[in-house]
C-alpha cells in the first residue's frame, strides 16, 4: 500500500506583491510547524515531498522537510497551475517506487483531488467536497502504482488540521 498526503499550505499573509510571493503569517509559521509533528506522528517514513513554487507553500514544506526527512524534495510549477489533473501527472512522472509521497499545495486543488481519489460516498467523501482549511493534510491510502492512479481508486484514510493548543 501506497500513502499519498495531501497538504494544502498555512495562513498565508496578504502583504506581498503577488499571489506566488505571499509568506507565512507568524500564526501560519507556528501551524506548520504542528502539521510537520502530527505528520511526522502518523507517518513511519516519507519518500519524496513534492511542493508548490509559492512562498506559502514552499514555508509550509520547511517544518515537513525538516522533521519527515524525506528522500527526495521537489518543487514543481503544476501543483500552482495545473490542478487536480496536472498533479496527477506529476504523480505518475515523478512517483516511481516511492512508498510515500507529500504534496503541498493550494485549494481548491487538495480538496478536488481528495474528492476525486475517495472511492466511495461517504462522509469523508462530503467533508472534503467543502474544502479544506489551511494547515490541513489528507491522507490517503493508495493500493495502485501511481502512474495507474486515476478517479476513485484510493480511499481517504484521514484529514486532520493543525491546531494551535
Amino acid at each position: 500500500m501506497r500513502r499519498l498526503v495531501l497538504v494544502r499550505h498555512s495562513k498565508a499573509s496578504h502583504d506581498a506583491l503577488t499571489d506566488i510571493e505571499r509568506p507565512l503569517t507568524a500564526k501560519g509559521a507556528a501551524l506548520a510547524d504542528l502539521l510537520a509533528r502530527e505528520l511526522r506522528s502518523r507517518l513511519a517514513s516519507t519518500d519524496l515531498l513534492l511542493v508548490s513554487p509559492a512562498a506559502r507553500a514552499r514555508d509550509t514544506a520547511r517544518p515537513i522537510r525538516s522533521r519527515l526527512e524525506p528522500a527526495r524534495t521537489s518543487v514543481h510549477e503544476e501543483i500552482y497551475t495545473m490542478g487536480a489533473g496536472g498533479i496527477l501527472d506529476l504523480l505518475a512522472q515523478e512517483g516511481g517506487d516511492a512508498r510515500s509521497i507529500i504534496v503541498v499545495g493550494h485549494e481548491p486543488t487538495v480538496s478536488v483531488l481528495g474528492h476525486m481519489l475517495h472511492d466511495t460516498d461517504d462522509d469523508i467523501a462530503a467533508q472534503i467536497s467543502f474544502g479544506v482549511p489551511t494547515a490541513t493534510a489528507v491522507i490517503i491510502d493508495v493500493p495502485t502504482a501511481w502512474a495507474r492512479l486515476e478517479p476513485r481508486s484510493a480511499r481517504i484514510r484521514e484529514i486532520f488540521t493543525a491546531r494551535r493548543r
